[in-house]
């Protein structure tokens, strides 16, 4: 019996594993960073996080495109002559 290429789900496993740990360390770190300027209100917790937020999508875009993905020339070898 054929097996199934797991290649998709390990780079979107890759891909989640990347957002929650990027988000974890944004929210720690704006945490962190209030906490050392005395910040009254939480604005290093709010920012990080949104930036990494915007990052990720962004990577995520890039990541899963199929023309500019990380596998662009794998895919493409039959079209180019």
């Amino acid at each position: 019996m054929p097996q199934k290429d797991s290649k998709p789900f390990l780079q979107y496993a890759g891909i989640a594993t990347q957002l929650l740990a990027s988000f974890a360390f944004a929210a720690f770190g704006g945490k962190w960073l209030d906490f050392k300027f005395f910040s009254r209100t939480p604005i290093f917790i709010w920012v990080l996080p949104l930036l990494v937020g915007i990052g990720m999508i962004v990577k995520v875009i890039k990541d899963t495109d199929r023309k500019t993905g990380a596998n662009k020339n794998s895919d493409n070898k039959s079209d180019t002559k």
